[in-house]
């Protein structure tokens, strides 16, 4: 839940205008402490960012947003006089509406302005599923920042703020989603001298959603006393991610000497330097994109429990 202040941090809209639009359209309700403060749920931080979004983006008044919200609409009417020469919604592709985001975001971020970037950021949020934002404007944000930064278009401060902050935003999903902990587990983690682990975070991120709940061990994690951590927490999935092919050889070892405990554990192997490994570790081998991993849980799921 969320006070007044910290709602208008994150819409961008004043709290005079929230009380405003509470009082005149009695849409967002907001809860009441004993004291009489307000609080806000997620959903109701989403519906603010949806209904900032129509007045902003689609040129929609405040009430016939706030009426589209009330009766469930999903679409924004785009036929106003002013948007005709606009596409609308159902003539975009999604590969689009993410491409304009990416550009948004990614321009702010260059400029070192995380306010505008979160404003932006929490608007995808209301607009697409989580994993959809994560896959398809946050990782290639990450993968246009290091494109640029090796032509010399971006400073090494400049990829590293961005880098950092797109971090923090996943690892706060991470940090929010609780799972039952009595359930299966999995360990993540990239082997001694592997310092790249955002691919990593967001395979955490997808098994922690679909109920596993995960142990995230992250970069350049040492292996020796990765047994007694899995006895003594239910673990059945290893996740490992590698970037260069020469970190990979610490896992053929780690694999060996975690598959004699007989625990039936499931290795997954993904990163970058994944697809060029070893023969031996091939078959562990997990594809670096969504769709993978939703027909590999798919296989897995009846056994995850």
């Amino acid at each position: 839940m969320f006070g007044i202040k910290k709602v208008a941090e994150l819409t961008g809209i004043p709290p005079v205008t929230l009380r405003a639009w509470e009082r005149r359209y009695d849409v967002i309700k907001p809860t009441r402490t004993e004291k009489g403060q307000r609080r806000y749920s997620q959903k109701d931080v989403k519906d603010l960012l949806w209904v900032k979004h129509q007045k902003e983006d689609f040129g929609i008044p405040v009430h016939q947003a706030m009426e589209l919200l009330k009766n469930k609409v999903d679409e924004p009417l785009l036929s106003l006089p002013e948007r005709e020469a606009e596409p609308s919604i159902k003539e975009q592709k999604p590969k689009d509406l993410y491409e304009i985001h990416i550009d948004r975001i990614l321009e702010a971020l260059v400029h070192y302005d995380t306010g505008a970037a979160n404003q932006m950021i929490n608007l995808c949020f209301s607009m697409f599923d989580f994993e959809d934002v994560f896959h398809y404007i946050i990782v290639p944000i990450l993968k246009r920042v290091g494109d640029e930064w090796a032509q010399n278009r971006l400073s090494v401060i400049q990829e590293h703020f961005i880098s950092q902050f797109l971090e923090r935003r996943l690892l706060s999903f991470f940090q929010d989603l609780t799972v039952n902990t009595s359930n299966v587990r999995a360990v993540a983690f990239c082997p001694p001298n592997e310092h790249h682990h955002i691919g990593l975070l967001l395979f955490s991120l997808f098994l922690k959603r679909r109920g596993i709940d995960v142990l995230f061990l992250g970069e350049n994690t040492p292996t020796e006393d990765l047994l007694p951590l899995i006895q003594m927490n239910n673990v059945k999935f290893i996740c490992m991610s590698v970037t260069y092919q020469d970190h990979a050889k610490h896992l053929e070892k780690v694999i060996k000497e975690l598959s004699d405990s007989k625990l039936g554990l499931t290795f997954i192997i993904g990163g970058q330097a994944s697809p060029d490994i070893s023969e031996t570790l091939r078959p562990y081998v997990l594809a670096n994109d969504l769709a993978s991993w939703k027909k590999w849980f798919h296989t897995i799921a009846p056994h995850s429990s």
